[in-house]
Order: structure tokens, then C-alpha cells, then sequence
């Protein structure tokens, strides 16, 4: 008697655990897959970012990222793709293509080389500018697959987002070239540039350094003897003395002098910054300004009135 209870019991169990594997394979099971597995979604955050390079062209930024994984599994994926907005405006989208393991319930930080081009940070700058705004939100959205037991292949997608100051970027502009310097080889010239920060903290520059080429036909370089301090939304004007590079071949003065229109001259000016804000502090800045030695002379000319 006690034989065909167990037997019976057996049974039931067997017929249920078919039902409910038949189920669990069934279409009509596939919605409360996914919310089963939605419910233990894993978590990305933003550990650090901080830019190391600025120039004309880019930006070039490495962010840590972590991401929490409270699956009961591993997660084992090739592959990370992320897309960063600054409010709402897509500057970043790339992939980070290396094999990613985080273990079950626990965490993992990825180190992520990024790169924004200018043109879609001058569109954010320009709204900043024109909007008045001194905050935004820095959000960043990522996804990856992996083959989840029981639940399948599946899409995970994650989504950070904070509010933090509007980062700016500083701006150097020549005020002033002595070009009667430039007649004479020895004597190298001096000019003054200046510095603009248009944030709301203060930045430091350090190890200053710029070279100023006249249509490759002569290059001076020089450094700056000291560090520089610049306030919030404002400037600081830096006196600098270049000096001849050697084998550099001196253009006609007189067609220098002469000819200001039609020769032209790159200035570049380079050096790392210090800062309160940790995106912008150690960063390194490089600021290529171009065009004709008259347009200078002009602007020293505006500058006097």
C-alpha cells in the first residue's frame, strides 16, 4: 500500500515537471522569462573620466567604467558597445571589443579609451553658450549579449547618468607679435598670447610650451618660465620670447614685413592643466591658431582703440 502511494507521488511529479518544461518552452512562457530575468539586470557606473588630450581635431578621454553583475551566472561577452550624451547630445559611440568576465555577484571595472571629435563638442559648447547653462547631464548607455541559462540569449542594456558642472574648453588666442623682430635672426621675437577659461572654477596651466611657424620657412619655439593661473570666466594675458630653432631658414625680412596679407603663420601652444574639476585635471592642452601675420596686426590694432 505504502509501494503505490510513493508510486502514485512519482508520478504526479513527473507529470508536473513535464508541464512545466513543456511550459517553460512554450511561447507563451517567453514574457515571464524576461521579466524573471529583467529583475536581476546588472548595473553600470562610472568610476572616473578624465580627459589627457585636447587639440583642434579631438578630445581624448579615459573613463573607468564598473558594471555589477547579480546573475546567478558568469557573464562571459566579446563585447561592450557604449554611446555617451551630454544633454541629450550623442558625442561618443564606439564599442570596446575585448573578452569581458564577471563573475556571479560580483563586479568588474573596464578602463575605456574614448575619443569626441570636436565638431559635436563645439555643438555642446554652443548650446551651453547660448542657453546660459552652467550644469548638465553626463549620461552614458551601454549593452552587451550574453547566453543566459534557462532565460536564453539575451540584450542587456544599462544606463548611467549624472549631473555635473559644463565642462568648457580653454581657449588661447596671439594678442600681440613684435614683427620688426622678425627681420633679424639672432634677435628671435617676442609675442603675447591669451589664455581664456570660460568655466566657473579656475585653471592652472604648467610646463607651457609654443612654437610659431611662418609658412615653413622659419620656426621659433619657447616655454614658459612659470606656471600660469587663470580665474572662472576669465583670462590671463602670458608675455613670451621665441627663439630661432636651429637649421630653421629666415624668409626675406623685408617680404615679412611687407607682404603681411599674403604670408601666413601657425601658432601652437601647449601644456597641462590644473584643476578642481577631475576631468580636466593633468589633462594636456594643445591650441593651434592660424592665418595671416595682417590679421594680427589688426587685432593688436582693435585691441589699442
Amino acid at each position: 500500500m505504502r509501494f503505490n502511494k510513493w508510486l502514485v507521488t512519482l508520478l504526479v511529479l513527473l507529470v508536473l515537471a513535464g508541464v512545466g518544461i513543456w511550459w517553460w518552452k512554450s511561447p507563451s512562457s517567453e514574457k515571464v522569462k524576461e521579466n524573471a530575468a529583467d529583475k536581476v539586470m546588472p548595473t553600470l557606473g562610472v568610476a572616473s573620466a578624465s580627459i589627457t588630450d585636447i587639440d583642434a581635431e579631438r578630445i581624448k578621454l579615459v573613463s573607468k567604467v564598473s558594471i555589477h553583475n547579480p546573475l546567478p551566472v558568469d557573464i562571459k561577452t566579446r563585447k561592450l558597445n557604449y554611446i555617451i550624451y551630454i544633454d541629450s547630445v550623442k558625442v561618443i559611440e564606439d564599442s570596446y571589443e575585448k573578452p569581458i568576465h564577471i563573475r556571479s555577484s560580483d563586479s568588474s571595472t573596464l578602463t575605456l579609451p574614448m575619443e569626441i571629435m570636436a565638431k559635436p563638442m563645439a555643438q555642446v559648447i554652443k548650446y551651453f553658450d547660448n542657453q546660459k547653462i552652467d550644469s548638465a547631464d553626463y549620461s552614458v548607455k551601454a549593452s552587451f549579449e550574453v547566453d543566459v541559462p534557462i532565460a536564453g540569449e539575451r540584450k542587456f542594456n544599462m544606463d548611467f547618468s549624472k549631473r555635473l558642472p559644463a565642462l568648457r574648453l580653454p581657449k588661447v588666442e596671439v594678442k600681440h607679435v613684435d614683427l620688426n623682430a622678425l627681420a633679424l635672426k639672432s634677435k628671435g621675437m617676442d609675442m603675447e598670447v591669451a589664455v581664456f577659461n570660460p568655466n566657473l572654477f579656475p585653471l592652472k596651466m604648467r610646463d607651457g610650451k609654443f612654437s610659431f611657424n611662418i609658412e615653413d620657412a622659419m620656426e621659433m619655439n619657447g616655454v614658459l618660465e612659470k606656471n600660469i593661473s587663470i580665474p572662472a570666466k576669465g583670462s590671463q594675458n602670458i608675455s613670451v620670447h621665441a627663439k630661432m630653432t636651429d637649421g630653421s631658414v629666415m624668409k626675406s625680412g623685408w617680404k615679412i614685413l611687407t607682404d603681411k596679407k599674403d604670408t601666413r603663420f601657425t601658432c601652437k601652444f601647449a601644456g597641462e592643466i590644473e584643476s578642481e574639476n577631475k576631468m580636466l585635471e593633468n589633462s594636456k592642452m594643445v591650441s593651434t591658431i592660424s592665418g595671416t601675420l595682417d590679421e594680427i596686426v589688426n587685432t593688436v590694432k582693435k585691441a589699442i582703440k
